[in-house]
């Protein structure tokens, strides 16, 4: 199927909107609300976009219909830049809730484990292990998720728990982060205190249930955290 779009230089893309006597920094129609690009629509029916700081791949649309469906599916045609953890994930991040099984046998593979099961003794193995590998510039972002899949779904049994999306962009495309709410509404930000422990190689399994539990710091609530929020998903 013949692509309905161009991928440019954003000097190449600001030449061609001249010949068509528009000004690619100052003439455009509307900025997105989500990726914060700017958005031309030309007479000639094209639409073109430039990334929020007019310096990366631009696209040009050969019909408005093009650029329309590139939007209702939220997906644009250029992977982000930044290439976060999240990203490398892709679409699999929608449905985190459902993917602890294939994460434990990502962690299995790499590490050399045959855990059957997610239990305190396979997270705190896995968790250990990363540990040493990230000393070893070894370990993966893949590796990284996994780790908060695993150890989430502990947490989130023991918190009688659900997972929540927070979506947020990149220069192009959406990257999903998951976290946690428990059954007393607190939040729990299981993916930046996961990725902590394995920054500052912290291996100890336990932290990261105190922490859960402790009462020593005021929680996040639910219900302050989510207001005006419409970027949250829960996924269960």
């Amino acid at each position: 199927m013949k692509e309905c779009y161009q991928i440019k230089e954003p000097q190449e893309l600001s030449d061609y909107l001249k010949e068509q006597g528009r000004d690619a920094f100052n003439d455009w129609d509307y900025q997105l609300q989500t990726n914060y690009g700017f958005v031309h629509k030309l007479k000639n029916g094209q639409v073109a976009f430039f990334d929020n700081h007019f310096n990366q791949k631009a696209i040009l649309f050969d019909t408005e219909k093009c650029f329309d469906e590139i939007i209702k599916a939220d997906k644009f045609p250029i992977d982000n830049l930044e290439q976060e953890m999240f990203d490398v994930e892709g679409d699999r991040m929608k449905t985190f809730h459902l993917q602890a099984d294939h994460y434990r046998q990502h962690l299995n593979n790499v590490l050399k484990f045959d855990f059957q099961e997610i239990n305190k003794e396979a997270a705190q193995a896995y968790l250990k292990k990363v540990i040493g590998r990230f000393i070893k510039k070894l370990t993966t972002p893949t590796d990284v998720v996994a780790l908060i899949s695993v150890i989430g779904e502990l947490v989130k049994q023991e918190t009688n728990g659900k997972w929540f999306l927070e979506k947020r962009y990149g220069t192009y495309n959406p990257i999903y982060e998951p976290n946690i709410v428990t059954a007393d509404g607190n939040v729990f930000l299981i993916s930046s205190n996961i990725i902590g422990k394995v920054k500052w190689r912290v291996s100890s399994l336990d932290h990261i249930f105190i922490d859960v539990q402790s009462k020593l710091t005021e929680p996040i609530k639910w219900k302050n955290y989510s207001k005006g929020r419409d970027n949250l998903i829960m996924i269960e």
